[in-house]
């Protein structure tokens, strides 16, 4: 009892701490899943990045019970999503001045038809990984009698689930890094804000995956940094990032990032350098041997995939149409925050000028505050620094290479997404700083997520409008 006296007050806090915690996680889980949920049922089929490409995936693992096979001259997609493209995506893809055709205008097949369902699963993703794609198998086994629109609908929920999952990671993340439950909330609510990552949670995609087991990899990091050699955090990481190579092949790129992250979490004094060396490697191992295994497993189809057509230009005139400002801008800031496809998810500039503003105001807020920033805020922000310059550079490199090969452009701001949990700390530092600097009573990092919600619903209501205006 003496003992419980003395640290009354000390366990009086963290239980408050505790309990703050579990309901901002609730909270942050209710809201990521009723958006995922909406927006699923809500935006059109096939409507999402390269959705058919997604789902016929899915659908050839659910239907034939093996990966995708590609060969050459192999038909592409089953014949009711080739034809649901053609009713619903010719003439208005990237066309936001046409309008979607109504639903109730399609005429499909029936949905037990099991020749209207058969695919090989040869498309453009036959070379991914499939664990995103085998999560989403039970859902899609659910409603296997169904419509061809009931079938896409619960495969978005298997991505929706995804998304409740990354947002409940970020808040682990924030919990681990700041051991602030308000914090751990904002980055959770930031998380579930962000337009790009919503969006992609609510549609056919391994992308909602992909952000959650990499959100999944900095807690890892996080936990290492609070515990160095912990050898829970260390077994995490390795799963964790096995798990994301098993999912999309932009999380292999990355890869650098995540093992950078841990041997800065480790330290990298001269005197612990051998042992950080030694565990890091020892963490990255098995991801990295993945990754390996599996580019072997699909070699041959991904030469077939990229089979070379070329680009006529030469090297110096590519570099300067790949680097061209106007395309960065509309990559690396439009692309990032919100913009895709078919049913008009882009935005008026208005909404990227103030985004572009939050940012910039951020970046003035680290320099002007740089002195004033906590010892493990100016790390996160180095790391953040160094894995988006690698970032940029190496989806650079690696678009330059497909463009020679086959002609064909590459990135998009979407690719970066996998590291928004660290640019989101990164914002709210900046923006923090800058209060601080001028005597601000506000806490800018929740004005931050207000305007979030605002491009959100911003980017809803221009796809509500096309689609039954």
């Amino acid at each position: 009892m003496a003992a419980t006296s003395t640290s009354g007050p000390r366990a009086v806090s963290a239980t408050s701490q505790r309990r703050a915690l579990l309901a901002g996680a609730v909270l942050v889980a209710v809201a990521a899943l009723a958006r995922g949920i909406f927006l699923a049922g809500f935006f059109p089929p096939m409507h999402g990045p390269d959705e058919d490409v997604h789902f016929d995936y899915v659908q050839a693992l659910a239907e034939h019970g093996h990966l995708p096979r590609a060969s050459p001259g192999c038909s592409v997609f089953s014949p009711e999503v080739n034809l649901l493209d053609r009713q619903l995506l010719d003439g208005v893809a990237f066309h936001p001045e046409e309008p979607l055709p109504p639903l109730a205008s399609l005429a499909l097949p029936d949905g037990r038809d099991f020749a209207q369902r058969s695919t090989t699963g040869c498309g453009p993703a036959a070379t991914y990984p499939p664990l995103a794609y085998a999560s989403a198998v039970p859902f899609y086994a659910a409603a296997r009698d169904g419509p061809l629109l009931v079938r896409t609908l619960a495969v978005r929920l298997a991505s929706a689930l995804w998304g409740v999952a990354g947002a409940l990671l970020a808040v682990a993340l924030g919990f681990i890094f700041t051991r602030s439950a308000g914090d751990a909330l904002l980055l959770g609510l930031l998380t579930v804000a962000q337009p790009m990552v919503g969006f992609l949670s609510a549609v056919a995609s391994p992308d909602a995956a992909l952000f959650a087991l990499s959100t999944g990899s900095f807690a890892c990091i996080a936990a290492l940094h609070r515990r160095p050699g912990s050898s829970r955090a260390l077994a995490a990481l390795a799963l964790t990032a096995t798990a994301g190579v098993l999912v999309k092949p932009t999380f292999m790129l990355f890869l650098p990032v995540y093992a950078a992250g841990c041997a800065a979490a480790l330290g990298l004094r001269r005197a612990r350098l051998r042992r950080t060396v030694g565990l890091t490697g020892l963490a990255m191992a098995l991801p990295a041997a993945t990754a390996l295994l599996w580019s072997a497993f699909i070699r041959s189809a991904a030469a077939l995939q990229l089979a070379p057509e070329g680009s006529p230009e030469g090297l110096g005139h590519l570099l300067r149409r790949l680097l061209e400002p106007d395309r960065l801008t509309w990559i690396w800031h439009r692309m990032y925050w919100m913009v895709w496809g078919w049913a008009d998810t882009r935005l008026r500039p208005g909404y990227y000028q103030a985004l572009g503003l939050t940012v910039c105001l951020a970046a003035g807020g680290l320099v002007l505050g740089w002195r004033t920033l906590a010892r493990e805020e100016r790390g996160l922000v180095l790391f953040g620094l160094a894995a988006t310059a690698y970032g940029l550079a190496a989806l650079h490199g690696l678009e330059l290479l497909v463009v020679r090969r086959t002609g064909g452009l590459f990135v998009q701001g979407r690719y970066l997404l996998p590291l928004f949990p660290v640019h989101a700390g990164m914002l709210v530092v900046g923006l923090r700083a800058l209060a601080r600097r001028f005597g601000a009573a506000v806490d800018p990092g929740w004005a931050l997520a207000g305007t979030l919600v605002l491009v959100d619903a911003a980017s809803f209501l221009r796809v509500l409008v096309r689609s039954y205006g």
